[in-house]
């Protein structure tokens, strides 16, 4: 048994050399739960829109970093999509959308100096169903954002100023009927972050 218990944090310890142990996800780590970006799709061979969406944040209070980390990831997720009255109707019952987007991280340090990290995703893809009326959004597959600049995140994310983000995304979609000209609204959810060991 002693072995055991031995071999299990050098087991851990091995793999979070090799970064594969992450952290719990943590939820929301952007603020950017129940932001809403306005989507208006123009004509183009896949219809498609532009938006920004922005969030204020404090800093993360719970990061337990038992090792040094080798990566964040974010996820983001939509909580729902409504459709102005510009939209086709009825609606498609099935609309294929193609998300690019980038998520940019920032504050001030404690010299009141500006800094920033980024990460981007391109080709992630969801589907939207409608059914009576009612409008259902799938999970986004393919979206994990890795940020590059791993040091300043954290350092980000647990001192300095409040925290802002931005959220940079473009939405392509697919549909018979097309939705050219139609406006949407995105009310996005938090998302998770995912620190790697």
């Amino acid at each position: 048994m002693e072995r055991i218990a031995i071999l299990g944090p050098l087991t851990a310890l091995l793999l979070a050399g090799c970064g594969l142990i992450s952290s719990p996800p943590i939820n929301n780590p952007f603020g950017l739960e129940g932001k809403q970006s306005t989507f208006t799709l123009g004509p183009s061979a896949q219809v498609e829109g532009r938006t920004t969406v922005g969030a204020t944040f404090d800093n993360l209070q719970n990061l337990n970093l038992p090792a040094t980390p080798t990566g964040f990831t974010f996820n983001p997720s939509i909580a729902k999509i409504d459709f102005g009255d510009d939209c086709p109707k009825p609606l498609p019952s099935s609309i294929q959308v193609t998300l690019d987007a980038t998520a940019t991280v920032s504050d001030t340090d404690a010299q009141n100096n500006p800094r920033s990290a980024t990460a981007s995703v391109r080709g992630a893809s969801f589907t939207v169903s409608v059914s009576g009326g009612a409008v259902s959004v799938g999970s986004i597959y393919n979206g994990s954002m890795t940020f590059s600049d791993l040091n300043t995140l954290l350092n980000i994310l647990k001192n300095g100023s409040s925290n802002t983000a931005t959220l940079e995304a473009t939405l392509t979609t697919q549909s018979i009927p097309d939705l050219e000209g139609c406006t949407l609204t995105v009310t996005w959810g938090g998302g998770t972050g995912t620190i790697k060991f």
